[in-house]
This record gives C-alpha cells, sequence and structure tokens, in this order.
C-alpha cells in the first residue's frame, strides 16, 4: 500500500511536469505593428487558455483518481476495521473462556481442598468417637455391677418397686429434693449473713449517732454555762447602769430641789414683788417647752436609760429622796430641767439685781 502510495504520487509530479511544458512560452515582438501585437497576444491568451482547460481536465482526472483510491482505501481501511474487530471479539472470546477455565479451575482445587479438609475432620471425628466408644465400653463394664445391684433389690422388693426405672426414679426424686433442701438452706444462710451484717451495720450507725448526740449535749450543755455565765455578766453590767443611772437621777433630783429652794428664797421675799423676773421666766420656759414638744417624736436612748433608772430606783432606795423621783419620766425630767435652766437664770437675775442693790445702798446711806 505504501509503494502504491509512492507510485501515484510520482505520476503526479510528471503530469504535472508535462502540462508545464506545454504552456506556450510568451514571443518577442519588438519591431511589429500593434494590431500583430494584439494577435499575437490573443493568440497567447487562447493557447494559455487551452492549456488551463487541459491542466483542469487533468487535474479533474487526477481528482476522481484519487477519489477512487480513497474510496479504496476506505473500503480497505473499513474490511481491516472489521477483521480488526473479528480478531478482538476472537481474542476476548479466547480470553472469556481462559478465564472461565482458569475460575472453574480454582474453584475445582478449592472444592478439592475443602472436601479434604471435610475428609480429615470426619477421620478424626472418626478416631474420637471410637475412643469415646472405648471409654463407654469401660464405664459400662465398671457400672455393670450397680445394674445388677439394682435388678437384685427390685427382685428382693418387687412390690415397692416393680420395675428397676422406679427405683431410679425414686433415686432422683429424693435427689431432687435433697437439692432443693440444700438451695433453701444455703439461701437462708445468706439471708442471714445479710441480716446480721444489715444489724451490725445498724448497731454501729445508732452508736455513732448516740456518741454524735452525747457530744452535741455536750457542746450544747457547755453553750448554756457560757451563755448563762454571759447572761450573769450582763445583768451585772446592767445593775450597775441602773445604779448608776439611779445615782444620777438622785443627783438630779437634789440639783433641782436646791434650784426650787432658791427661787423660793428670791421670790418669797417682799422684794420678789417688786422684781418682776420671775414672771419674765415663765413666759420663756412655756415658749421652750412648746417648741420642745414639736421637735421630740420619740423618746432618746438617755431617757429610756433614765426611765429603767426610775424603775429600779424604786426597789434600791426607800426614802423621801426616792419617793421624790418615783414617777417622774424623761419627758418630765426635761421639763423639770428646762424650767431648772430657766430659774437659775432668774436666780442670776435676782443675785444681779442684789448685788447692784447692796453696792447702792452704802450712797444712800451717805
Amino acid at each position: 500500500m505504501r509503494k502504491h502510495d509512492e507510485a501515484a504520487a510520482a505520476a503526479a509530479t510528471t503530469a504535472q511536469m508535462k502540462a508545464t511544458a506545454q504552456v506556450p512560452q510568451a514571443l518577442v515582438l519588438e519591431h511589429v505593428s500593434p494590431a500583430t501585437r494584439l494577435l499575437e497576444k490573443r493568440r497567447q491568451m487562447f493557447e494559455v487558455q487551452e492549456a488551463l482547460d487541459a491542466q483542469k481536465e487533468e487535474f479533474a482526472r487526477r481528482e476522481e483518481a484519487f477519489h477512487r483510491r480513497e474510496e479504496g482505501l476506505r473500503k480497505k481501511d473499513l474490511e481491516l476495521q472489521e477483521s480488526l474487530i473479528k480478531f478482538n471479539k476472537f481474542l476476548q472470546e479466547n480470553e472469556s473462556k481462559r478465564n472461565r477455565a482458569d475460575k472453574r479451575t480454582q474453584e475445582e482445587t478449592k472444592q478439592r481442598k475443602s472436601k479434604e479438609g471435610d475428609i480429615r475432620k470426619l477421620e478424626k471425628q472418626l478416631d474420637a468417637m471410637r475412643k469415646e466408644r472405648a471409654e463407654l465400653d469401660k464405664v459400662v463394664d465398671r457400672n455393670i455391677k450397680y445394674q445388677r445391684y439394682l435388678e437384685t433389690v427390685q427382685e428382693t422388693m418387687p412390690e415397692d418397686y416393680p420395675e428397676v426405672g422406679d427405683l431410679l426414679n425414686r433415686y432422683q426424686t429424693l435427689k431432687d429434693a435433697n437439692g432443693d433442701l440444700k438451695e433453701r438452706l444455703q439461701t437462708y444462710e445468706d439471708s442471714n449473713e445479710v441480716k446480721r451484717a444489715e444489724y451490725v451495720h445498724y448497731t454501729k450507725e445508732q452508736t455513732n449517732e448516740i456518741l454524735n448526740f452525747n457530744n452535741e449535749i455536750a457542746s450544747m450543755q457547755k453553750q448554756l454555762e457560757q451563755s448563762e455565765s454571759e447572761a450573769m455578766r450582763m445583768q451585772n453590767e446592767v445593775d450597775g447602769q441602773i445604779r448608776s443611772i439611779s445615782d444620777r437621777t438622785l443627783e438630779i433630783g437634789q440639783a433641782l430641789m436646791v434650784v426650787e429652794n432658791l427661787l423660793q428664797r428670791c421670790t418669797s421675799k417682799p422684794h420678789g414683788n417688786f422684781l418682776k423676773h420671775f414672771q419674765a421666766s415663765e413666759e420663756h420656759q412655756q415658749s421652750q417647752q412648746s417648741s420642745q414638744q414639736q421637735s421630740q417624736q420619740s423618746p432618746s436612748e438617755s431617757s429610756d436609760l433614765m426611765r429603767d433608772g426610775e424603775s429600779k430606783e424604786d426597789s434600791l432606795h426607800e426614802g423621801s429622796s426616792a419617793s421624790r423621783t418615783r414617777g417622774r419620766g424623761p419627758d418630765e425630767l426635761t421639763r423639770k430641767g428646762l424650767a431648772a435652766m430657766s430659774q437659775l437664770d432668774v436666780i442670776a437675775a435676782y443675785i444681779v439685781d442684789f448685788e447692784s442693790i447692796v453696792a447702792e445702798a452704802p450712797s444712800h446711806v451717805n
């Protein structure tokens, strides 16, 4: 096929060279008329046209030949492809057959090995069963005497055990009952152990709880003693404060009595009618008391202490001084204190007037 292509290429090259050779050569006309030149040009054109037509025909023939050759090559290619497909199919079929044969061979080999393994297992089982039969024959030889003994017992007491099986059933019943009793005994022993452990645990917990309660009782007893000691100490402190407040209340009462006595001495004489300090002091005292009543909403802590002091004073002091201060509240003491302050101002005014009178007295005498 390659040689045929080379021959066709060589023929085409030769035809092309011939067509080129048939093209007319242009003549050299230098000394002719224009009409001659025109005719010569026309002649050359015709010749060139004929040469071109000849080349076209040659090319058409060659193209047709190429088409025929291409068609032949296509047919040959198709034939080659078909033969290649058939050959590939043949190869695939042979490969598939070979694979199936190999697979069958492997399966048969595997089955053969499996069968050989089964044969070996069965042979081992047969040997084991033969050994087991030999052992069972030995057991039968050893136990045949028991069979004879049971038959003898059955023959001795046929009314109780008509058959040897009845004797065996009786033995099995007694054996089951014995096993049941053993299981119940074990269950009761286990339950007893559990109960004993629970009792020991409960006893230990109760003992620990009693010890904890005793410790708490001792701790609370100690706290009670400490609380009683603290209460006694605080009671002593309160009693001391009450005595102190009572003493202070007594001193305040004595001071108020002294102020009242001084004021009475200043106002009871005839000169008290001329000196009007007492009326002014009473008006000033009333204004202070009204303002104080508006500003005070609740008793203060000192008033509470004074009230406690007055209540305790009744039990501590029995006399005229105690009777004077009995029934005095904090407001009363405050009011009397303010009144005593005003009275002291009045007394001071009287003293100033008395000093002025005494200072002026010698000048009048002279």
